[in-house]
């Protein structure tokens, strides 16, 4: 199936918003944008401070016989958006266990993984 997009302007959380698209479609790959998040959400439980200007997005994937952890898949994920984001800056940009990449002591990304089972597909 082709990645699909996934745009809005505005929204309460790009997590509950993918959620929702994979209940209510067949999309299995695909990525969900926001401008502006009001609802986010951070590792456990905490609320996710969503202020002005910050990218939001959530990516979806369909799970299918992997062997890999979510914490590997997390690193992984971690690991390849350090790569791409060090492409647009020199500043060292280090990976804080267990899914922060920092910038000069600055969280600059955090990943939330959540493991979303329905009927027999593993999202």
């Amino acid at each position: 199936m082709k990645f699909k997009k996934f745009r809005f302007k505005r929204i309460k959380s790009t997590n509950n918003t993918a959620i929702r698209i994979i209940k209510e479609s067949n999309y299995n790959l695909g990525m969900v944008i926001a401008e502006t998040q009001v609802n986010g959400r951070g590792q456990y439980g905490r609320k996710w401070i969503s202020s002005k200007g910050n990218l939001f997005i959530s990516f979806f994937n369909e799970l299918n016989q992997t062997n890999l952890s979510i914490y590997a898949i997390t690193k992984i994920n971690c690991l390849l958006v350090k790569k791409l984001l060090s492409s647009f800056t020199s500043k060292k940009i280090l990976f804080k266990k267990p899914n922060d990449l920092l910038v000069e002591k600055k969280k600059l990304v955090g990943f939330y993984k959540k493991l979303y089972l329905q009927e027999i597909k593993n999202f």
